[in-house]
């Protein structure tokens, strides 16, 4: 079978098995005959049109057509054009993945909102080299051998309200409906919602500090994700983090970060604007050489660690205050610094 790897998360549904798995695209009025390839390569950029062409002929391509029984799919092929309400199914085999902390903890769950304390070490959505190995999906194929406040049942659905980085420990909102995800992510886009990280950093900044620096997609680095601080006229997006230090430990401090925006890697970036980069980051406060060597890795040499101090950056997502999508009512969530960014800090002089 020819497989075509981890998924956008833009599908409608999946049909999730212990080693395959089946994604639904659904077909909008405005894609009405399109050609299957077109579409399909609208959804996988990075494949080929001859990747795409033998997956359709081995059989890894389907169409759901139930619109009509005058209808008729037929043998499918490339040229084969799409009719408004078909569900294009793509099937993958399950692909090794890098292993991850499946160990989170529910924090507050009613009939909407599941919010969860995320380890490090364990991404959120599909993306990259991850798709089983993620939060979302986890939640769905692994419902029915969890110990939750409550059990889950293996067709519930989980929507993202908002994301934490890979390495980021700390506070995460799902919810179990469309509509109260809407909801809040309407609040994180007005700033309604208060955001609350505790970081380690090196040096000892300031009691208190803030900045008001854009950020924009790195126009000179080989590494895709990184961001940089850069003016509006050059593309940056606004962003602003407020600052306070906690405790100084030696050369390292504990800081509080207040981000009143919230764009990619801004208390990371910001931190190093200031002077003051997380301990552990491999994007940001180190060279661009070291970063491409062992930016994303799943294993660090005994150089790199040495070097870092320790595995992951140090970011924990402690607090989020935000309405509840159906009461209204102002809710805080929080998790305390967890024991492996403790126990760094507190073996420092």
């Amino acid at each position: 079978m020819v497989v075509l790897g981890p998924l956008p998360m833009s599908n409608v549904t999946r049909d999730l098995k212990a080693n395959t798995y089946t994604v639904r695209y659904a077909v909008g009025p405005n894609q009405n005959g399109t050609r299957l390839d077109h579409f399909l390569k609208d959804h996988y950029r990075k494949r080929s049109r001859e990747r795409l062409k033998q997956a359709i002929e081995q059989g890894a391509i389907g169409i759901a057509r139930n619109q009509s029984p005058h209808l008729q799919v037929g043998k499918l092929k490339a040229s084969t054009q799409l009719v408004a309400g078909d569900e294009v199914l793509v099937t993958s085999e399950r692909k090794n993945e890098p292993e991850v902390d499946f160990n989170y903890r529910v924090l507050f769950e009613d009939d909407v909102l599941f919010v969860v304390e995320k380890p490090a070490n364990l991404p959120v959505h599909p993306s990259g080299r991850f798709f089983f190995n993620t939060l979302l999906i986890h939640l769905k194929t692994q419902a029915a051998t969890r110990a939750l406040t409550k059990p889950l049942e293996s067709d519930e659905l989980f929507y993202l309200a908002h994301r934490i980085d890979k390495e980021t420990s700390g506070v995460l909102v799902l919810t179990k409906d469309a509509v109260s995800c809407a909801n809040i992510v309407a609040q994180f886009a007005q700033r309604k919602t208060e955001k609350k990280y505790l970081a380690i950093v090196r040096g000892t900044p300031p009691d208190a500090f803030e900045i008001d620096q854009p950020i924009a997609r790195s126009k000179s680095s080989k590494i895709s994700l990184k961001m940089e601080c850069m003016t509006e006229e050059e593309g940056g997006q606004v962003a602003s983090t407020k600052f306070k230090r906690v405790a100084t430990r030696g050369d390292f401090s504990l800081i509080e970060a207040y981000p009143k925006t919230g764009r990619q890697h801004q208390i990371r970036i910001h931190a190093e604007k200031a002077g003051f980069p997380l301990v552990g980051d491999k994007l940001y406060g180190v060279d661009e050489e070291f970063a491409l060597l062992f930016y994303d890795r799943d294993r660090l040499t005994p150089e790199a660690e040495a070097r870092l101090l320790i595995p992951r950056h140090a970011l924990h997502a402690t607090e989020l205050t935000f309405n509840h999508p159906t009461s209204g009512e102002r809710m805080t969530v929080k998790s305390p610094l967890p024991k492996d960014l403790e126990d760094f800090f507190n073996s420092q002089g």
